[in-house]
């Protein structure tokens, strides 16, 4: 009755993808059994398609989870900057994250040509269960022009992210003038307003 649990678990993805899945995947099932003693037991089952976790089956509940390994969530990417890896030389670091399923392509464009030098990390789960990756490039300092880092994901549909370096981004330094010269503004206004209401007050008066 222990591998019952994982016997149903198995027939719902080979029931889903018999229309769609034309690929050959790896079934996997854990199954883990704790006894306490003998009137006490746990049976915990989860299953994979793949790399996906599909179901999850416990006997406290004695129901079938489904996990959301066909959901498609959306990455969101951004640009920054790195330590400098070498006297004379910048590291683009290019920011995946939040999306899902898992499988993901991230490179460092210039144009159409891939640059070879991306260095992709460990693809990393977030704790809403998507995942996150960063990719950087080591190049020298004034050769970063016409860069673009490039985002493939299943969720996007073909319509690829792709961020250019230097492109919309603005330095700590002149967010810090803009913010300062807003500040300068509105104190300005407000006093303004303050004290054309004392003269009004003092002319009644």
């Amino acid at each position: 009755m222990l591998y019952l649990p994982c016997l149903l678990l198995w027939a719902f993805p080979q029931v889903w993808g018999q229309s769609e899945v034309q690929q050959n995947y790896t079934f996997r099932c854990l199954q883990i059994s704790s006894f306490a003693n003998r009137s006490w037991s746990r049976t915990d089952s989860v299953v994979w398609l793949g790399d996906l976790q599909t179901h999850r089956w416990s006997n406290d509940s004695d129901t079938i989870s489904f996990t959301k390994p066909w959901s498609q969530e959306k990455p969101v990417a951004w640009l920054s900057r790195g330590p400098n890896p070498a006297h004379g030389h910048l590291q683009l670091v290019c920011h995946v994250s939040g999306f899902h399923p898992k499988p993901v392509w991230v490179m460092w464009m210039r144009g159409d040509q891939e640059q070879g030098g991306t260095h992709r990390g460990d693809i990393l789960p977030n704790a809403d269960e998507t995942w996150y990756l960063q990719a950087t490039l080591d190049v020298e300092a004034g050769d970063e022009a016409g860069l673009a880092c490039r985002v493939k994901h299943s969720s996007l549909e073909g319509q690829d992210i792709i961020l250019y370096w230097g492109g919309r981004q603005v330095s700590p330094v002149l967010i810090f003038l803009i913010v300062g010269v807003l500040v300068l503004v509105v104190c300005a206004v407000a006093y303004y307003i303050i004290r054309k209401r004392r003269r009004s007050y003092q002319d009644i008066m």
